[in-house]
């Protein structure tokens, strides 16, 4: 009878450890295969879909304690299907206020509006210290099965970045490079074993006038066997030069440690980053805009993407990039629909920032907003109320390098986010891209065939829908891609009129109409992004 109880016993703590093991499976740990990104447990690939949550500042403590409880921050990001939170943070939080109690700091910061909000909603903060309330955030995030990629930010907490705040490079005054090593390992050793936590950077956008190719070999390489040494189960994520938009240097010299498939890069894009020594400021509505998206996709392939390219590539992290989520930035909504089909197109994990909708205390102004936040300021609703439409193919995995189905190709029309559908009037239309997806094949370079059938895409006329027709009309159906940026589509009606796909501006019908810009005309600054549609990559 007591060894049938054991036994018994045995069998439930089993079952138990299986049924534990397989929620969270979808976690932890986490490898490299080429450039992708591997869940080891399942053996599939694992897309990393972050917002970015910043700790990094004064206050040393997650944003948005003040507005509600964890629990239901939390529930926010998983409602909005982020999988993934970039947590940021100060090395000075672990190597000299690791200790220090959060109401102390506060207090002493003089932000009362904080300290009264996190007292309502979340009351423990006050009474632990930094890392501990850190931890908290961390425990919260792994309970509703969000994965956590720790983000060393800065060095000093403070906000990020400027070329003159001596925070930005090795050796500078606030960057001692055996402080950060050892606040890379205190970070490490603490989230070792917490699965939850399935990567960590090195630092955020390396900066200023100090840089130098050398010196990042030298102590990235460091930071990087800092970080495996104490954790060798997370992933490690490696930032490039000039605010982590430049790793070009790489080419020539690989940077070359052994690590176990735990190493990625990371890099990062906003409208007014540039490109090499090009200023993006303005361009985006002072140029052809087919003509700089062009120039933009070519300088991340030129800075970053190749990493991701050939025989021996690497995952590649977007780990930041944003917009004003107000919508009244031109630049930024233009800049947003280009890399979008960047970042679509190769199927990228990324990072926005960011989710925080404000700030306790940032550069001197208190519950200062962010207007780039997905969660205004309130923490209660979308400050962006189409961000869901918008991102919903971003945020889908749409290849797998384990997949034995066919190659097919989603057609996404980038302005609003959707995806090409035929409705029952075999017309075409924009719509959602969750469910069932409709596929297409490109013929020979001219046809485009609705996957699993003999039925094409056919044009009536100028203004008319756009139709799938059977075979008698497909032996004169041809497009093909135009213009610089190569999201055009067009063809010729029966009078030899060029037409391109066009999403109709009152409806969700797609047509054909006049070409908008597909010339490299300096003197074309019409907006094209109507008729922008990108076929899209898929094995899933």
């Amino acid at each position: 009878m007591m060894r049938r109880t054991l036994r018994s016993a045995l069998f439930f703590f089993v079952a138990i450890s299986v049924l534990l093991t397989s929620q969270y499976s979808n976690a932890y740990p986490l490898s490299t295969q080429n450039r992708w990104i591997m869940d080891d447990s399942t053996g599939e690939r694992a897309k990393l879909v972050c917002g970015n949550w910043a700790g990094h500042l004064q206050p040393m403590l997650p944003e948005g304690l003040d507005k509600r409880p964890l629990k239901e921050l939390v529930a926010e990001i998983v409602k909005h299907k982020f999988n993934c939170v970039r947590l940021t943070y100060a090395i000075y939080m672990w190597t000299r206020y690791r200790d220090r109690n959060v109401g102390e700091t506060l207090e002493e910061l003089d932000i009362p509006e904080a300290v009264e909000g996190i007292r309502k909603n979340n009351p423990w903060a006050l009474k632990k210290t930094h890392v501990e309330a850190f931890e908290e955030v961390v425990r919260e995030l792994g309970n509703q099965k969000v994965k956590v990629l720790l983000d060393n930010h800065v060095s000093e907490p403070n906000w990020c970045c400027h070329d003159d705040d001596e925070n930005g490079f090795f050796n500078d005054r606030h960057f001692d490079p055996n402080e950060w090593v050892k606040g890379l390992t205190l970070a490490a050793q603490r989230f070792s074993g917490n699965s939850a936590v399935v990567a960590m950077s090195l630092r955020n956008e390396l900066h200023g006038p100090r840089q130098y190719v050398a010196g990042w070999y030298t102590y990235m390489s460091q930071g990087a066997k800092a970080i495996h040494k104490a954790n060798p189960n997370v992933v490690v994520v490696v930032s490039g030069l000039n605010y982590d938009t430049e790793l070009q240097f790489l080419k020539k010299k690989p940077l070359n440690l052994d690590l176990g498939k735990k190493l990625v890069f990371e890099t990062h894009l906003y409208s007014w980053s540039g490109i090499g020594t090009l200023k993006l400021k303005d361009i985006w509505t002072k140029q052809p805009l087919n003509r700089i998206c062009a120039r933009t996709i070519r300088g991340i392939d030129y800075r970053a993407g190749f990493l991701t390219l050939g025989n021996n590539s690497f995952p590649l992290i977007f780990t930041e990039f944003g917009f004003d989520q107000q919508g009244s930035t031109e630049a930024d909504n233009k800049f947003l629909t280009c890399l979008q089909t960047y970042l679509v197109g190769r199927d990228m994990d990324w990072g926005l920032w960011a989710l925080q909708g404000g700030y306790y205390l940032r550069e001197d102004q208190v519950q200062l907003e962010e207007t780039f936040g997905v969660m205004d300021a309130s923490w209660q609703n979308l400050r962006f109320p189409n961000f869901t439409q918008m991102f919903q193919l971003l945020q889908r995995k749409n290849q797998d390098p384990t997949s034995k189905l066919p190659v097919a190709n989603i057609l996404y029309y980038p302005l609003s986010g959707q995806c090409v559908r035929v409705n029952k009037k075999s017309e075409l239309e924009v719509g959602s891209c969750e469910n069932k997806i409709d596929k297409w094949v490109l013929e020979d370079g001219s046809q485009i065939l609705l996957s699993g059938t003999n039925k094409c895409l056919t044009v009536s006329g100028e203004g008319l829908p756009v139709v799938v027709s059977d075979d008698n009309k497909c032996q004169s159906s041809s497009w093909k891609s135009v213009s610089l940026s190569k999201l055009h589509w067009s063809t010729m009606d029966q009078h030899g009129k060029q037409l391109c796909l066009h999403k109709d501006s009152n409806s969700s019908r797609i047509m054909t109409k006049r070409c908008i810009c597909i010339q490299d005309d300096s003197t074309c600054l019409d907006d094209p992004r109507s008729q922008w549609f990108q076929f899209v990559p898929t094995n899933l």
